[in-house]
């Protein structure tokens, strides 16, 4: 039996080549006869271009290195192909982050020469937007200061870290319940904006907004008006929004005292050359071939 052939459009380190020990693994260039065999695709989801996806005829499944998705280009995903993400690969930075910005907005510690009141968490109620890797993991670290946490979300990853485990349907009663609120939330057709002025306006007067999904999960317009008049909520992120595809980071937002952020860094590996995340995806590409399920399945019709 030939062995599975994967196209990694990056460089693989020596550990994810290991775990794909018996494919044959091509990296960064290949040639159109060998991406013809190829049966996986492993890559950031801006470089699965229209041409290389049409060159692909055997193609089975995408393994893309990021967490989020929404910069693939599902229109030319050729029939019956899946699409993972690699979720679970960011969790542990991506959360950790999430608690950076929740802890410095409740503190205050992003102002400067500005005496601020601090708030306190602990024991207070959570509410993570999304319970995925990224979103279970910011509840297992609430867990230190003795919160009680919600999960709203589509499916949980594990809800013995909620206290509580609710569908998103229920998402304006959840808002209203909570002190503090982390998004976690996917890009997609169902997610764009669903944080808006409307919703917002049913939180608590000093609720405290954390989002480290996606800029366009939150109406920005919305949130300016929430912002401008509710001084004492507070809201900070580490996603902002596009502008001509590209994520940029000016928003009238950064004038108010109630908002912070960082410049979308959550995720970024500290000094592995992205290694953690290569050798996730390369996990789930021997998974997928060896029991034919792997893990964070993307469901397309979400995105076109």
């Amino acid at each position: 039996m030939a062995p599975t052939k994967v196209f990694v459009t990056d460089v693989f380190p020596v550990e994810a080549r290991q775990i794909l020990s018996g494919f044959e693994i091509y990296e960064k260039e290949a040639d159109d006869s060998t991406l013809g065999e190829c049966q996986a695709l492993v890559c950031w989801p801006s470089r699965a271009r229209p041409e290389l996806l049409k060159k692909m005829s055997m193609l089975r499944m995408v393994q893309t290195m990021s967490a989020g998705v929404d910069g693939f280009d599902f229109t030319s995903l050729p029939p019956g192909v899946q699409v993972f993400s690699n979720a679970g690969a960011f969790s542990d930075t991506v959360a950790e982050h999430a608690w950076g910005l929740l802890l410095g907005i409740a503190k205050g510690i992003h102002l400067r020469n500005v005496r601020s009141t601090p708030r306190a968490l602990r024991g207070k109620t959570l509410l993570i937007v999304g319970a995925g890797g990224i979103g279970t993991e910011v509840a297992r670290l609430s867990k230190s200061l003795g919160m009680r946490t919600i999960g709203s979300s589509r499916s949980f990853k594990a809800t013995d870290l909620f206290d509580e485990a609710h569908s998103i349907s229920s998402l304006e009663a959840d808002v209203a319940a909570a002190d503090a609120i982390v998004i976690t939330l996917p890009l997609t057709k169902v997610t764009r904006g669903i944080v808006n002025y409307e919703l917002l306006s049913k939180a608590k007067e000093n609720v405290i907004v954390v989002n480290v999904g996606r800029g366009e999960t939150v109406d920005e317009n919305g949130l300016l008006r929430w912002l401008k008049e509710r001084p004492e909520s507070r809201f900070a992120t580490d996603v902002f929004w596009k502008d001509g595809g590209k994520e940029v980071f000016v928003t009238s937002a950064w004038a108010l005292p109630n908002f912070a952020g960082s410049l979308h860094n959550s995720g970024t590996p500290i000094g592995d050359d992205l290694k953690v995340p290569k050798v996730a995806a390369a996990k789930n590409v021997r998974r997928f071939f060896e029991s034919g399920v792997a893990l964070n399945r993307v469901e397309v019709s979400e995105y076109v």
